[in-house]
């Protein structure tokens, strides 16, 4: 038998095979099927002529313990020996193979396993509940399937059990009995519907004649001598036949002595059953070999009793019946090598088909496959080399890696690093550090060489550099304080984007492939994944702590990094009173102000300042009172710098940086806003949105049974009572009415404005079943390309760089509305255009004020000369850091005055989402002092990659994303911006429809999303919800485990919405360059999607 867990569904019924809801078998997971199966192995190589060690592994899997016995190995090449016996290549020759210092032993043969089908699945009966003759019931047993077995040693011919049973069709099954037996073997004859069943012999023995040579016989007895007390003193393969009366010795003839038994062979018995010894009575289960048997359909009698003559019969257990295979469909598949079982574990010792042990070597397997996979190494070394300053390295530089991984040997010069190992770290670090791509100066003069710095290792290198030390005040009243306090950096990755052990997600702070929005790193498609949290609050935070660390020492004094230690106040005099410990280090006294910063840069910035930068900081400098404060301003200064905040060199160009420019709201264009809703891990939106009155397809219950509903379990889908319901509105739907999450109150409510777009999902063109993986060259199911895509919708990169948002403010920028750009949730590549038209990027927590009481004068104006234009050979990434620091000072001189005062008259709920939208209605609020007429906001709810206990996740994450769309509508209302909203929510993708074995769900594509806003012609559910979920012939959209294709593009929604929007049909191919793609009834436009215009602005 064989599990299918990735199941084409439609198997389970083409192959007569078992499904769900068998009792016998109630331990398998419910969307998975029992198929019976038929393993074959068959040889893979016939000869060794020009093999070499990669055919070998290639095409062999299955492992031997070693080369077969006689065999003499021949070497073929480096790594590679092979073992044949008699000098054959057959399926007794085992390849040797050297491996990532490993050696393995490969079989020269390859299991193939053939599906086929059962006219009736197996069955199990009971012993225990047959209709039992002359034997106990024995309960002592902790093996025995139901827990009892029936006892049948002390039996004779009068001890029987019969069985009544139905059989589904008539017809040849197979029956076979779980028994226990600690003697010689025993036969047990088989009545079905009164009839003797006899098994058919292979090549019976001649009959030859009893030798009655003694009860105490001095040597081995042959087949049919007697007298034997046990199979010891039979000769090889024989067994000793114990019986009480002279009866009927298969394979024996004439006159045998009562009260004797014989040696014989059990190959001439032609009993039903003939049962070999298993070693005990109760613990020790054996199953018979199969006895084919005829039984017709409907009801059926199989007894099985001890034959006359004979007495001790075995234990029995139960009955299992399963009809012979049905060959329908064929269809066959490697047999994948596994240590677990599939049955669960009845052994009392741990030794059965599960058990703990084969846990352990499955595990062991798996790891050790990752372990030495051929890209682990690859993948290890570019990780390691990003996170050690080299974001972009060369390919030889990998490969001179990959190499001392793979050796476990690195040599530099006359030294010799590693443990001659594979998967050594020390060859591999000592490889990255000192190859020439690391040590030689000169490359560092290449613009793309090196990274931005990771803002928690800047943090680090200041306190480091300049000598941090704790250091508490002596003069404070009072007792003594502790002193030994460690460096106390409180909530530093919600200031800086980054603090140790808090990763926002699995996939770290930043994507290793990351590429920026802008600057010299796009065109040259240069990675920088650092560059993805380099986003106007990170930077503002950034700075206005390490400016608070150097005046304050390490406080919470003007945003600093720390907290309130309890005494004093803040003041930048060098005292330090109000800190835990500050920066120590003092520059050479009799050095000059050059020479103090020469040396500041030195240990700041590894020397790589350049002159231009160093004079102009001196200069900034020079008038402060006296050489402490001269060194506080410098540090500060220094520390803003693309020279720090990266590893490049910096050439400026001697041209000031473009600031952006004032908007020109001379339009009449009314106010328009787009709030771009994300659901960050792909929300399971088929329990968003679910069928609900559905006739004259029951999609409700085919909705539940995909969502793993038994008799034995809810499964993961909605029942009715768990849902809002709210019409269809749409005759092409299979139900009249569907049903909203219950936590999901406020759609429902606002239900005449909100659209359910059904089915919907990342798609190129249409596609199906047929031609999906052909037609989408995106890798589908995973977060980090459906995240980009969805983000792009241009899969083939015809506006390489950018998002849909972007392109969309392009056009509307070009056509003379002003338009903005803000992300509420990082750098987002939604929001990137090629106009260069910068995204606004803020936190949830708002704007912190951006340097507080400078040490000198016009301190902002420095800190934007020190990163000017540069030249074109100037660092890319120092260039990269430097407009992003340039922008994101002038976007928050823009926006701070404005948005405190921009106060909400709705009380918005605690969290994340909630504070995100609160803050895209205080920006709403000054788009016209900001000269806005459109504004595209992004904001993310995250947590909704729920592979476990999905039920509980969504009930959690839609209270609180209900709550916040609540009073975000409450708050346009009261602004009267209403009408003027539309929220568009997305997923990067839907998950499966049946569940895992967490009751959770995991990667699907297509899924439900919603739009709302107060001009949305809503009440409707548009796209087209599927009827049928199961993967079969006859769906073209269905995949495994219910992941659909999706029917409905992203670009349906977002064609109607970029018209209401502005767009012209003209410029409609470079926002969406996928739309015309598909067919018009597959895209909505603006009249499908909105009831009105908006009148322009007088």
């Amino acid at each position: 038998m064989g599990m299918l867990f990735w199941n084409e569904r439609f198997l389970c019924h083409e192959f007569k095979v078992l499904t769900q809801g068998v009792d016998f078998l109630s331990f398998f997971f419910d969307l998975s099927c029992l198929c019976k199966t038929n393993v074959e192995e068959s040889v893979v190589f016939t000869n060794i002529v020009n093999i070499s060690k990669e055919d070998v592994m290639s095409q062999l899997s299955m492992g031997a313990p070693g080369p077969q016995d006689g065999s003499v190995p021949t070497n073929i090449s480096n790594g590679l020996t092979v073992h044949m016996v008699g000098g054959n290549v057959d399926s007794n020759t085992v390849f040797e193979v050297q491996d990532k210092g490993r050696t393995l032993y490969l079989k020269n043969v390859l299991s193939t396993v053939s599906l086929e089908g059962w006219a009736m699945p197996p069955q199990i009966y009971e012993a225990e509940d047959a209709i039992i003759s002359n034997a106990p019931v024995m309960n002592n047993s902790a093996s025995a399937t139901g827990g009892l077995y029936v006892y049948t040693y002390d039996g004779d011919s009068s001890s029987s059990i019969e069985w009544n049973l139905n059989a589904t069709i008539s017809g040849t099954y197979s029956i076979t009995l779980r028994y226990a037996l600690d003697e010689s073997p025993r036969p047990v004859s088989v009545f079905v519907n009164e009839q003797e069943i006899l098994r058919q012999l292979e090549n019976p023995n001649p009959t030859v004649p009893f030798n009655n040579i003694g009860s105490n016989p001095s040597g081995i007895l042959q087949r049919c001598d007697g007298d034997c007390d046990s199979d010891d003193e039979c000769g090889y393969g024989l067994h000793c036949m114990h019986k009480s009366d002279p009866v009927h010795v298969p394979g024996c003839n004439d006159t045998q002595t009562d009260g004797w038994d014989y040696c014989v062979d059990i190959n001439d018995f032609d009993y039903g059953f003939t049962l070999l010894t298993s070693g005990g009575w109760d613990d020790d289960w054996y199953y018979s070999e199969p006895l084919q048997v005829n039984l017709t359909a409907g009801p059926n009698k199989i007894r099985v009793q001890i034959p006359p003559g004979h007495n001790a019969g075995p234990s029995i257990d139960h009955l299992k019946v399963e009809g012979l295979p049905m060959f329908t469909s064929p269809s066959s598949f490697r047999n994948p090598p596994h240590f677990m079982g599939i049955i669960p574990d009845y052994s009392p010792f741990g030794l059965g088909e599960q058990n703990l042990r084969d846990a352990q070597y499955e595990t062991d397997a798996v790891l050790d496959h990752y372990f030495y996979q051929d890209n682990i190494a690859p993948f290890l070394c570019t990780r390691i080399m990003q996170r050690l300053s080299f974001s972009n390295p060369s390919p030889r530089y990998v490969a001179g890696c990959v190499a001392a991984f793979r050796t476990g040997i690195y040599t530099s010069g006359s030294e010799t690093f590693g443990s001659g190992k594979y998967g050594s770290l020390e060859a591999l670090v000592a490889s990255i550090i000192l190859d020439s791509e690391a040590t030689d100066g000169a490359i560092s003069s290449d613009p793309g060489y090196g990274s931005i710095r990771e803002p928690m290792l800047k943090v680090m290198h200041l306190m480091r550099s300049m000598d941090y030390q704790t250091s508490i005040p002596t003069t404070l009243d009072g007792a003594p304080m502790q002193t030994t306090y460690n460096a106390k950096l409180w909530k530093i990755d919600e200031k800086i984007g980054q603090g140790p052990y808090e990763f926002p997600t699995v996939f770290s702070f930043f994507l290793p492939e990351y590429v920026p929005d802008s600057g010299p790193n796009l065109p040259a498609k240069l990675a920088s994944p650092e560059s993805m949290i380099v986003t106007m609050p990170n930077t503002i935070n950034l700075l206005n702590g390490m400016f608070s660390l150097i005046k304050y020492g390490l406080s919470d004094c003007n945003s600093g990094f720390s907290t309130y230690p309890g005494h004093s106040g803040c003041s930048d005099n060098g005292l330090y009173l109000r800190s835990y410990g500050h920066l120590f280090y003092k520059p050479t006294t009799n050095a000059t102000d050059y020479g103090k910063a020469a040396e500041l840069a030195l240990l700041l910035t590894a020397g790589r300042l350049n002159e231009d930068n160093l004079n102009t900081i001196v200069d900034a400098c020079s008038s402060e009172p006296d050489d402490e404060s001269k060194t506080r301003c410098m540090q500060q200064l220094i520390i803003t710098t693309g020279e720090f905040h990266s590893t490049n060199h910096v050439t400026h160009s001697g041209d000031n940086r473009n600031s952006r420019a004032v908007m020109d709201d001379s339009s009449s264009e009314p106010y328009k806003a787009l709030v771009y809703l994300y659901l960050e891990g792909g929300v399971d939106s088929y329990n968003m949105l679910a069928p609900y009155h559905c006739a004259p397809i029951d999609v409700h219950e085919r909705y539940l049974t995909i969502r793993g509903k038994t008799s034995k379990d809810d499964g993961i889908g909605l029942p009715l009572d768990q849902m809002l319901e709210i019409p269809s509105n749409n005759p092409n739907q299979p139900c009249t009415s569907f049903g909203i999450h219950e936590k999901l109150g406020v759609l429902k409510n606002l239900y005449q404005h909100t659209l359910f777009i059904a089915n919907a999902g990342l798609l190129s063109k249409p596609v199906t079943v047929a031609d999906y993986k052909a037609d989408m060259d995106v890798q589908l199911f995973s977060h980090n390309s459906m995240l980009l895509e969805t983000h792009k919708d241009d899969v083939e990169s015809e506006y390489l760089g950018t998002g849909v948002g972007g392109r969309l403010a392009d056009v509307l920028t070009e056509a003379g509305i002003a338009t903005s750009l803000f992300s509420i949730k990082g750098q987002q590549i939604f929001l990137s255009g090629e106009e260069g038209l910068a995204q606004y990027i803020l936190s949830s927590e708002g704007l912190e004020a951006f340097n507080e009481n400078p040490s000198i004068n016009n301190m902002t104006g420095v800190i934007m000369a020190l990163n000017n234009a540069t030249s074109a050979d100037s660092g890319y990434f120092a260039e990269t850091y430097s407009s992003k620091v340039s922008d994101s000072i002038s976007q928050y001189q823009l926006l701070k005055k404005e948005f405190d005062n921009a106060e909400t008259s709705v009380e918005f709920p605690d969290s994340d989402i909630a504070n995100q939208l609160k803050i895209v209605t205080q920006l709403m609020k000054s788009a016209s002092v900001r000269r806005s007429k459109r504004d595209i906001f992004y904001v993310s709810h995250v947590g909704y990659d729920d592979h476990r206990r999905v039920v509980d996740q969504l009930n959690k994450n839609f209270v609180e994303i209900n709550a916040a769309i609540e009073a975000f509508v409450d708050e346009l209302k009261a602004l009267q911006l209403w009408e003027s909203t539309v929220i568009l929510q997305f997923s990067e993708f839907g998950r499966t429809l049946s569940p895992n074995t967490g009751d959770g769900s995991d990667h699907g594509w297509g899924g439900n999303h919603f739009m709302l806003g107060g001009s949305v012609k809503g009440g409707a559910v548009l796209g087209q919800y599927p009827d049928d979920f199961e993967e079969s012939r006859s769906n073209n959209i269905a995949l495994r485990r219910g992941r659909l294709i999706p029917t409905t593009p992203w670009d349906a929604m977002l064609k109607g919405t970029a018209e209401w929007f502005g767009v012209g049909s003209s410029d409609m191919d470079k926002v969406l360059p996928m739309h015309k793609n598909f067919p018009p009834e597959l895209i909505y436009g603006k009249d499908d999607l909105f009831v009105n215009d908006l009148e322009p602005a007088s």
